[in-house]
């Protein structure tokens, strides 16, 4: 093995028993040490190899702690996807495909691609195409105008008509004049109809054809595509610890894997331990340079479950794994949730943090699971009008029957529930009050994280104000006018948002006791009294606000 790929490691940190999960946001403190000594070699090189704060921006890297065949221990280093566009750089794990073999195939299939574009730019700029698209607009134009003439020439003479059978209603000749014209308007009208049909269908055609022509390209680059895809995904193999090699594309088993799968940190890392012959102990990734998004410089993350949930499992088998901490839920009383009010025909209950509003697919324990036990329905219509996060505390309201469920959703859906939240956040000197305005939508490569999307992502709508100031967390209150999922979280985390993240969020900040975010109050129009209905329950982190009785108010 080169010597600058595995760093010494000198330092009285114990390892852990288990192999710490690489989805676990805080990594082990052993993986933390090693770290620093690559971020204090990161400050070493130069904008010649990667400029991580100017054009090329941050990157995710990450260590791997491992012990040598007589015991000692050092670390790896990896960065995910290109640095400085090249896939190797000297004292960091290299890719787990052969370059070259690589670099054929792209090559080829660029090409293919590059061929099946410069076909379709052909047609689009070709004479006969756009001849072919103005004349299509301008027969469509004519058209157009002929049956609005044409209508507004046949409103005109009805309305001509009908003022003429008022004044001679006995006058037949002239009625039966009058009936002839309308026949002869709506015989006008027919042939003018079928004759500006034709005319635009032999305008179409041509367009037609080279559309057909276009849309032929557009799945031939598809397949093409796909085909480059599978065959460069075929290139990656897959080691485990306990000798088993895969394909990468196997470990997807219905579908192909997304784009960057295999070129992750954690799973270079990995590979160049299992190729090595050493022992992974502990893992650790980190941003490293501009933030992007809700990347932060220096911050540790979990590897992503999009890309790396089916992969890294399969690597890691032959050690002792521990769980991600996601897997891992608290256990509560078999009981139903705190109540805060009941009646015959709803339920509002005030859900503790870590437990799942309805069942998931590893966890069947819910709020709506012990709701359903509790209050037995027929019917497979979810009592929950809502949802909070597996780590949020807070009210909730439930419908007892079918009509109540579908009055109350009705208020849902036109905004007219209103929903408070208490956050702690970790930082301070915040605006003391103001909106946000951030689209989100799903991380594809990472659910459940949301991103912030201008281009894709749907409104969301967050309106705060500054409640207390502490050392070094401020606690807010948050009216979300939009309902998306982790909207709360990310408006306070993102940098265009608070950029403070809710403390304990281990989603887009740091791990804590809790996830400090807790939906305080809930307002409603009962759904058959009709009468305003109002609950508070405060959070639970934050003793310093005036403590009020759970219930009604």
């Amino acid at each position: 093995m080169s010597v600058e790929l595995l760093q010494p490691l000198d330092c009285d940190i114990a390892p852990p028993q288990q192999f710490p999960s690489p989805f676990n946001n805080q990594p082990h403190e052993l993986a933390g040490f090693a770290a620093k000594h690559l971020q204090k070699r990161l400050t070493t090189l130069t904008a010649a190899t990667h400029d991580f704060n100017a054009s090329r921006g941050g990157k995710m890297l990450g260590v791997l702690v491992v012990a040598t065949p007589d015991n000692r221990l050092g670390y790896l280093s990896a960065f995910s996807g290109m640095l400085g566009g090249h896939w190797n750089v000297a004292g960091f794990a290299p890719v787990v495909f052969d370059q070259d073999r690589h670099a054929i195939l792209l090559q080829e299939g660029q090409q293919q691609l590059n061929a099946i574009d410069q076909a379709q730019q052909q047609i689009l700029r070709s004479p006969e195409y756009t001849n072919a698209v103005k004349q299509q607009q301008s027969v469509q134009q004519e058209a157009d105008q002929r049956i609005a003439d044409n209508r507004q020439l046949n409103t005109n003479n009805k309305k001509q008509r009908s003022e003429l059978r008022k004044a001679h209603a006995s006058d037949a000749e002239l009625l039966k004049v009058l009936d002839q014209q309308s026949r002869e308007d709506k015989r006008t009208r027919q042939q003018l109809q079928h004759e500006v049909k034709r005319k635009v269908a032999e305008a179409d055609a041509p367009v037609v054809r080279f559309t057909s022509e276009l849309r032929e390209l557009k799945n031939r680059r598809r397949k093409v595509s796909a085909n480059l895809q599978r065959k460069l995904f075929d290139e990656y193999t897959i080691h485990s610890v306990a000798s088993r090699s895969v394909k990468l594309r196997s470990l997807f088993t219905d579908k192909l894997p997304p784009g960057g799968a295999g070129d992750c940190a954690a799973v270079k890392l990995i590979n160049a331990a299992i190729t090595e012959r050493l022992t992974p102990l502990c893992l650790g990734e980190f941003w490293w340079g501009a933030a992007v998004g809700l990347r932060q410089h220096g911050r540790f993350y979990p590897a992503c479950r999009g890309k790396c949930r089916p992969i890294l499992p399969h690597m890691l088998q032959g050690l002792s794994v521990e769980a991600p901490r996601y897997e891992q839920p608290p256990v509560f009383a078999p009981d139903l949730p705190s109540v805060v009010y009941e009646d015959d025909a709803i339920v509002v209950v005030n859900k503790p943090s870590g437990m799942l509003s309805v069942p998931g697919h590893a966890i069947t324990d819910s709020v709506e699971a012990r709701l359903r036990k509790h209050y037995p329905v027929t019917s497979n219509q979810t009592l929950l009008l809502h949802r909070l996060d597996q780590p949020t505390s807070g009210l909730m309201v439930a419908a007892k029957s079918a009509p109540v469920h579908k009055h109350l959703h009705l208020q849902f859906q036109q905004r007219k529930v209103q929903k408070r939240y208490i956050a702690r956040l970790a930082a301070t000197g915040l605006p003391a009050s103001g909106e946000i305005h951030l689209p989100l939508r799903v991380d594809i490569d990472d659910r459940p994280r949301q991103l912030v999307c201008h281009q894709h992502g749907k409104p969301a709508h967050t309106v705060y104000r500054v409640l207390s100031k502490e050392a070094n967390t401020t606690l807010v209150e948050f009216q979300p006018v939009t309902g998306r999922t982790h909207q709360l979280r990310v408006h306070a985390a993102h940098p265009h948002g608070l950029n403070a993240a809710i403390v304990g969020d281990e989603l887009y900040g740091q791990p804590a006791d809790r996830l400090h975010l807790h939906a305080q109050a809930l307002s409603f129009t009962h759904p058959v009294t009709e009468k305003p209905m109002s609950f508070t329950v405060p959070a639970p982190f934050a003793e310093n606000q005036k403590r009020q009785p759970g219930g009604l108010t």
